[in-house]
Protein backbone atom coordinates (compact mmCIF):
# COMPACT_ATOMS: atom_id res chain seq x y z
CA UNK A 1 0.00 0.00 0.00
CA UNK A 2 1.46 3.29 -1.11
CA UNK A 3 0.70 6.53 1.06
CA UNK A 4 -0.76 9.31 -0.64
CA UNK A 5 1.28 11.93 -0.23
CA UNK A 6 -0.03 14.87 -2.40
CA UNK A 7 -2.15 17.71 -0.35
CA UNK A 8 -3.95 18.63 -3.74
CA UNK A 9 -5.57 14.52 -3.84
CA UNK A 10 -8.97 14.38 -4.33
CA UNK A 11 -9.23 12.27 -1.42
CA UNK A 12 -7.81 14.23 1.07
CA UNK A 13 -9.76 17.56 0.45
CA UNK A 14 -12.83 15.38 0.49
CA UNK A 15 -11.30 14.25 4.03
CA UNK A 16 -10.56 17.51 5.20
CA UNK A 17 -13.75 19.00 4.55
CA UNK A 18 -15.37 16.04 6.34
CA UNK A 19 -13.48 17.25 9.69
CA UNK A 20 -15.34 20.42 9.06
CA UNK A 21 -18.84 19.43 11.49
CA UNK A 22 -20.96 20.64 8.83
CA UNK A 23 -20.40 18.77 5.87
CA UNK A 24 -19.92 15.82 8.19
CA UNK A 25 -23.01 16.30 9.85
CA UNK A 26 -24.44 16.61 5.67
CA UNK A 27 -23.63 13.70 4.61
CA UNK A 28 -24.68 11.73 8.20
CA UNK A 29 -21.32 11.09 9.02
CA UNK A 30 -18.85 11.57 12.27
CA UNK A 31 -14.63 12.44 11.70
CA UNK A 32 -13.27 10.91 14.40
CA UNK A 33 -9.11 11.81 15.05
CA UNK A 34 -7.08 10.20 17.68
CA UNK A 35 -6.62 6.71 18.89
CA UNK A 36 -8.32 7.03 21.97
CA UNK A 37 -11.86 8.64 19.98
CA UNK A 38 -11.43 6.06 17.07
CA UNK A 39 -10.90 3.04 19.65
CA UNK A 40 -13.60 4.27 22.10
CA UNK A 41 -15.79 4.27 19.21
CA UNK A 42 -14.72 0.85 17.97
CA UNK A 43 -14.80 -0.91 21.15
CA UNK A 44 -18.56 0.13 21.36
CA UNK A 45 -19.30 -1.67 18.59
CA UNK A 46 -19.48 1.12 15.91
CA UNK A 47 -17.72 0.00 12.80
CA UNK A 48 -16.15 2.49 10.58
CA UNK A 49 -16.26 3.17 6.83
CA UNK A 50 -12.71 4.25 6.21
CA UNK A 51 -9.80 4.22 8.16
CA UNK A 52 -7.09 6.84 7.44
CA UNK A 53 -3.61 6.56 9.00
CA UNK A 54 0.03 7.21 9.32
CA UNK A 55 2.32 4.68 8.10
CA UNK A 56 3.47 4.48 11.75
CA UNK A 57 -0.29 3.42 12.26
CA UNK A 58 -0.29 0.36 9.92
CA UNK A 59 -0.40 -2.41 12.59
CA UNK A 60 -2.99 -0.64 14.44
CA UNK A 61 -5.36 -0.63 11.31
CA UNK A 62 -4.77 -4.24 11.18
CA UNK A 63 -5.76 -4.84 14.40
CA UNK A 64 -9.21 -2.53 14.85
CA UNK A 65 -9.89 -1.42 11.11
CA UNK A 66 -11.45 -4.75 10.27
CA UNK A 67 -13.32 -4.38 6.92
CA UNK A 68 -13.14 -1.24 6.52
CA UNK A 69 -11.16 0.73 3.56
CA UNK A 70 -7.91 1.61 4.43
CA UNK A 71 -6.54 5.20 3.52
CA UNK A 72 -2.71 5.71 3.90
CA UNK A 73 -1.95 9.08 4.32
CA UNK A 74 1.65 10.61 4.33
CA UNK A 75 2.46 12.44 7.56
CA UNK A 76 2.49 15.97 5.66
CA UNK A 77 -1.42 14.88 3.87
CA UNK A 78 -2.46 13.49 7.21
CA UNK A 79 -1.78 16.85 8.53
CA UNK A 80 -3.94 19.03 6.01
CA UNK A 81 -6.84 16.67 7.39
CA UNK A 82 -6.05 17.05 11.12
CA UNK A 83 -7.46 19.52 14.21
CA UNK A 84 -4.78 18.88 16.55
CA UNK A 85 -1.15 20.53 16.30
CA UNK A 86 0.39 17.14 16.68
CA UNK A 87 -1.45 14.17 14.86
CA UNK A 88 -1.00 10.64 15.91
CA UNK A 89 -1.86 10.04 12.37
CA UNK A 90 -5.29 7.95 13.18
CA UNK A 91 -8.60 8.77 12.34
CA UNK A 92 -11.73 7.07 10.96
CA UNK A 93 -15.43 8.02 9.10
CA UNK A 94 -18.24 6.50 10.74
CA UNK A 95 -22.11 6.58 10.17
CA UNK A 96 -23.68 9.11 12.03
CA UNK A 97 -25.84 7.44 14.77
CA UNK A 98 -29.75 8.29 14.95
CA UNK A 99 -30.73 9.96 17.53
CA UNK A 100 -33.40 8.62 19.13
CA UNK A 101 -37.02 9.92 19.09
CA UNK A 102 -38.92 7.99 21.25
CA UNK A 103 -37.94 7.75 24.95
CA UNK A 104 -37.15 4.72 26.19
CA UNK A 105 -38.33 3.12 29.75
CA UNK A 106 -36.90 1.01 32.26
CA UNK A 107 -40.30 0.74 33.81
CA UNK A 108 -38.25 -0.95 37.30
CA UNK A 109 -38.44 2.05 39.16
CA UNK A 110 -34.89 3.33 38.94
CA UNK A 111 -35.07 5.38 35.64
CA UNK A 112 -33.41 8.52 35.88
CA UNK A 113 -33.36 11.07 32.99
CA UNK A 114 -30.95 13.99 32.23
CA UNK A 115 -32.93 16.80 29.99
CA UNK A 116 -31.12 19.32 28.31
CA UNK A 117 -32.57 22.69 27.32
CA UNK A 118 -30.72 24.72 24.86
CA UNK A 119 -26.89 23.47 26.21
CA UNK A 120 -25.21 25.36 23.98
CA UNK A 121 -21.02 24.18 25.19
CA UNK A 122 -20.35 21.03 23.54
CA UNK A 123 -17.86 20.28 26.37
CA UNK A 124 -20.56 20.62 28.65
CA UNK A 125 -22.69 17.99 27.17
CA UNK A 126 -19.87 15.72 26.75
CA UNK A 127 -19.47 15.64 30.21
CA UNK A 128 -23.39 15.64 31.03
CA UNK A 129 -23.34 12.59 28.63
CA UNK A 130 -20.27 11.10 30.37
CA UNK A 131 -21.87 11.03 33.92
CA UNK A 132 -25.27 10.04 33.00
CA UNK A 133 -23.49 6.95 31.46
CA UNK A 134 -21.54 6.30 34.62
CA UNK A 135 -24.68 6.15 36.73
CA UNK A 136 -26.73 4.40 34.76
CA UNK A 137 -29.31 6.42 33.21
CA UNK A 138 -31.80 5.64 30.91
CA UNK A 139 -31.62 8.14 28.46
CA UNK A 140 -29.84 11.44 27.74
CA UNK A 141 -33.02 14.41 26.35
CA UNK A 142 -31.85 16.99 24.53
CA UNK A 143 -33.81 19.73 23.05
CA UNK A 144 -33.59 20.59 19.44
CA UNK A 145 -31.78 23.59 20.32
CA UNK A 146 -29.45 21.60 22.00
CA UNK A 147 -25.80 21.85 20.48
CA UNK A 148 -24.41 18.76 18.35
CA UNK A 149 -23.61 15.66 20.47
CA UNK A 150 -21.09 14.61 17.41
CA UNK A 151 -19.31 17.74 17.63
CA UNK A 152 -15.33 16.82 17.97
CA UNK A 153 -14.97 18.62 21.46
CA UNK A 154 -18.39 16.70 22.62
CA UNK A 155 -16.78 13.39 21.90
CA UNK A 156 -13.78 14.07 23.76
CA UNK A 157 -15.08 15.38 26.31
CA UNK A 158 -17.71 12.25 26.82
CA UNK A 159 -14.67 9.58 26.60
CA UNK A 160 -16.80 7.34 24.27
CA UNK A 161 -20.12 7.81 26.44
CA UNK A 162 -21.91 9.08 23.61
CA UNK A 163 -21.77 5.66 22.26
CA UNK A 164 -23.33 3.59 25.28
CA UNK A 165 -26.60 4.87 26.14
CA UNK A 166 -29.81 6.42 24.25
CA UNK A 167 -29.53 10.35 22.97
CA UNK A 168 -33.04 11.48 22.49
CA UNK A 169 -34.16 14.86 20.65
CA UNK A 170 -37.66 16.10 21.46
CA UNK A 171 -39.09 19.20 21.79
CA UNK A 172 -39.67 19.94 25.91
CA UNK A 173 -43.55 18.80 25.00
CA UNK A 174 -43.24 16.17 24.14
CA UNK A 175 -40.32 15.04 26.98
CA UNK A 176 -43.52 16.27 29.57
CA UNK A 177 -46.30 14.39 27.88
CA UNK A 178 -44.04 10.98 28.53
CA UNK A 179 -43.22 11.64 32.43
CA UNK A 180 -46.70 12.31 33.21
CA UNK A 181 -47.49 9.06 31.15
CA UNK A 182 -45.15 7.06 33.46
CA UNK A 183 -45.43 9.17 36.91
CA UNK A 184 -41.95 10.36 36.22
CA UNK A 185 -40.82 13.11 38.58
CA UNK A 186 -39.27 15.98 36.85
CA UNK A 187 -36.93 18.62 38.96
CA UNK A 188 -35.99 21.80 37.59
CA UNK A 189 -33.00 22.74 38.37
CA UNK A 190 -33.29 26.35 39.81
CA UNK A 191 -31.72 28.81 41.92
CA UNK A 192 -34.96 29.43 43.42
CA UNK A 193 -35.62 25.85 44.46
CA UNK A 194 -35.53 23.63 47.53
CA UNK A 195 -32.67 21.99 48.84
CA UNK A 196 -31.83 19.20 46.47
CA UNK A 197 -30.53 17.61 49.43
CA UNK A 198 -33.88 17.57 51.45
CA UNK A 199 -36.63 17.11 48.61
CA UNK A 200 -38.53 13.77 48.84
CA UNK A 201 -37.60 12.33 45.51
CA UNK A 202 -38.59 9.32 44.68
CA UNK A 203 -37.46 7.74 40.59
CA UNK A 204 -38.31 7.62 38.13
CA UNK A 205 -37.20 10.94 37.95
CA UNK A 206 -36.00 13.12 35.48
CA UNK A 207 -33.76 16.78 36.32
CA UNK A 208 -33.99 19.57 33.94
CA UNK A 209 -30.45 21.74 33.33
CA UNK A 210 -31.10 24.49 30.72
CA UNK A 211 -29.07 27.02 29.00
CA UNK A 212 -25.37 28.30 30.21
CA UNK A 213 -26.67 31.59 30.11
CA UNK A 214 -29.85 32.28 30.68
CA UNK A 215 -30.86 28.77 33.02
CA UNK A 216 -34.37 27.20 32.07
CA UNK A 217 -37.17 28.97 30.84
CA UNK A 218 -40.03 29.98 32.47
CA UNK A 219 -42.27 28.08 30.84
CA UNK A 220 -40.59 24.99 31.10
CA UNK A 221 -39.87 25.35 35.03
CA UNK A 222 -43.56 26.13 35.60
CA UNK A 223 -44.13 22.58 33.97
CA UNK A 224 -41.58 20.94 36.28
CA UNK A 225 -43.06 19.08 39.34
CA UNK A 226 -40.46 21.33 41.47
CA UNK A 227 -37.87 23.15 41.57
CA UNK A 228 -34.72 21.53 43.04
CA UNK A 229 -31.36 23.70 43.98
CA UNK A 230 -27.83 22.41 44.95
CA UNK A 231 -26.85 24.33 48.08
CA UNK A 232 -24.31 26.50 47.60
CA UNK A 233 -22.38 28.16 51.05
CA UNK A 234 -19.40 29.48 49.36
CA UNK A 235 -19.15 32.97 47.18
CA UNK A 236 -20.08 31.72 43.63
CA UNK A 237 -23.62 32.27 42.53
CA UNK A 238 -23.98 29.04 40.38
CA UNK A 239 -22.31 26.08 39.41
CA UNK A 240 -21.14 25.21 35.68
CA UNK A 241 -24.03 22.98 33.86
CA UNK A 242 -21.59 19.82 33.64
CA UNK A 243 -20.94 20.12 37.59
CA UNK A 244 -24.35 20.37 38.78
CA UNK A 245 -25.27 17.63 36.20
CA UNK A 246 -22.55 15.22 38.08
CA UNK A 247 -24.00 16.31 41.62
CA UNK A 248 -27.41 16.16 40.96
CA UNK A 249 -26.96 12.75 38.93
CA UNK A 250 -25.39 11.07 42.43
CA UNK A 251 -27.76 12.13 44.72
CA UNK A 252 -30.80 10.70 42.31
CA UNK A 253 -28.58 7.43 41.73
CA UNK A 254 -28.09 6.83 45.15
CA UNK A 255 -31.99 6.76 45.92
CA UNK A 256 -32.28 3.53 43.61
CA UNK A 257 -33.99 0.48 45.10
Amino acid sequence: MQPITSRDNAKVKRLASLHKRENARREGLVFLEGERLCTDAFGSGIIPSEVVITEKNIPWAEKYAGGAEITLLSDDCFKKIAATVNPQGIACIVEQPVLEKEIPFRGDGNDIFAVLEDIQDPGNLGTIIRTSDAFDFTAVIMSPSTCDPFNEKTLRSSMGSVWHLPLVTCTMEDAFAFFAKNGIDSLAMHLKGEDLKEADIKLPAAYLIGNEGRGLTDETSAKCTRLVKIPMPGKAESLNAAAASAITGYVLSSKRR
